[in-house]
This record gives C-alpha cells, sequence and structure tokens, in this order.
C-alpha cells in the first residue's frame, strides 16, 4: 500500500537544525516537487496562524493543518478545536508562580499554551508538573518540550489523536500516511501512521518509535526522505 498523505512536522524538522527557525532549502524544493504526487500537510506545534502562513509561502496553500500540537485542525477551509478545555489560564497561573516567560506566539494561541526556556527545558517540564499537581489540574493538562518551547495542552488532545480525526476528515487510511518528525512531542504520532519517520538528529525518544530514521538531520532528512519516496525507493507501507 502506497503513501496517500505525508505529514511534517515544521520546528526542528522542516528548519535547518533542532533548535533553529530558518527553513531548509532542499526541504522546500523537494516539497515543491512532490506536491503534485502526494497530498501533504502540516502537523507542528505553531499557532495555527502560523502554520497557515508558512503553508502558503511554501506553496501549500491548501494542505491540511494541525497546530497547537493536536489541539486544532484546519481542513477544507472548516477550524476544528478537538477539546472545550484552554490552558491559558493555567499558563498564566504557572507564569506568575514560577516566573516563566511566554512564546511570541502566546497570544495567538488558543488552547495549547508555550513558554519559553532558558536552559534545561526537562527540568522546566518537571517543575510544571510538580506544580500542577499542586494545583490540582495534573489529570487534564499535558506538558511536554518540543525543543523549541514547553508546551501546555489539554490532556485529550496529541498529535497522534489528531491525525487519526484528520484522517476520518479526509477519508484516507491511517496506515497509508507517512509523518515526519524530530522530537518526542512526534513519538506518539508514529504510532497511528503507516510510516513514521524520524529525521537523522531527532530525540531518542522519537527515534525508538519511529520505523525509519533519515542518515540526515532535519530538513535536509525530509529532502532525503521525498526523495526516496519520489523515486520509488518507498513503494509500500508495512
Amino acid at each position: 500500500m502506497g503513501i496517500n498523505l505525508l505529514l511534517l512536522d515544521v520546528d526542528g524538522t522542516l528548519t535547518v537544525n533542532r533548535g533553529e527557525l530558518a527553513l531548509e532549502p532542499e526541504a522546500i524544493r523537494a516539497i515543491q516537487r512532490a506536491r503534485g504526487r502526494v497530498r501533504i500537510g502540516l502537523v507542528t506545534g505553531n499557532a495555527l496562524i502560523v502554520a497557515e502562513a508558512l503553508a502558503k509561502y511554501i506553496g501549500l496553500n491548501d494542505a491540511p493543518i494541525i497546530a497547537e500540537n493536536g489541539c486544532i485542525i484546519k481542513v477544507n477551509s472548516s477550524t476544528i478545536m478537538l477539546s472545550a478545555l484552554s490552558a491559558r489560564s493555567i499558563a498564566e497561573e504557572l507564569i506568575k508562580r514560577l516566573g516563566l516567560k511566554p512564546t511570541y506566539q502566546y497570544p495567538c494561541r488558543y488552547l495549547d499554551m508555550t513558554l519559553d526556556v532558558n536552559g534545561d527545558d526537562y527540568n522546566v517540564v518537571n517543575r510544571i508538573r510538580e506544580e500542577l499537581i499542586k494545583m490540582r489540574v495534573n489529570e487534564s493538562y499535558a506538558v511536554e518540550t518540543s525543543g523549541y518551547a514547553v508546551h501546555i495542552r489539554p490532556i485529550e488532545c496529541s498529535k497522534a489523536t489528531a491525525i487519526r480525526r484528520l484522517c476520518e476528515l479526509i477519508n484516507v487510511d491511517c496506515s497509508t500516511v507517512a509523518f515526519i518528525g524530530d522530537s518526542d512531542i512526534d513519538a506518539e504520532a508514529f504510532k497511528v501512521v503507516g510510516l513514521g519517520v524520524a529525521v537523522g538528529n531527532a530525540t531518542g525518544r522519537a527515534k525508538e518509535h519511529a520505523k525509519l530514521v533519515t542518515r540526515n538531520p532535519s530538513g535536509k532528512g525530509v529532502a532525503e526522505f521525498i526523495e526516496l519516496m519520489l523515486s520509488g525507493g518507498i513503494n509500500t507501507l508495512t
């Protein structure tokens, strides 16, 4: 069974490296070569408005988009919120309690809230989780790091859940989907698609759950996979 839908993470995956924001030109050129041969979508922790703008700039005007780490789906001009719960009030309380700072995208986010990290992001994640226990809301919110920011989101939302919902909406079998990512947040989503692909510099957890790991890092790894796909090197998903 071939690939009917190619989903791409953004930060750390389409960029020149993890922790950097500049897009990798090789990845963008590969996407433009592939867009007429396979449907392509974005699955990102970025705010919807950022993901929509990025999609337009790289030539994916009508691409399905999963934003805010699975909290929002944009498909066929419809925007779907996958939870009635927002993490904004919790994030604002954490900012006060722990002295954290919101990211530049914070004002335009709906459900998944992002906090800047200086230093050890896993340490910040653990501090937030401890604080959520004290606030007695730890069973309602998930906390993870993307390597760019710490994300706090409704616990029922995830990239995996959103990918399954997207596949239902566009009538695509999840087993015919390939998803490329780089972070711990992407690892769970690899389990629900036919082919989970980790770029060469992905986290250990992402690589552990991926079926394929590219030789090259980040955006160059995306280009590597797309060229392999277009050349017939990946004909079936098993």
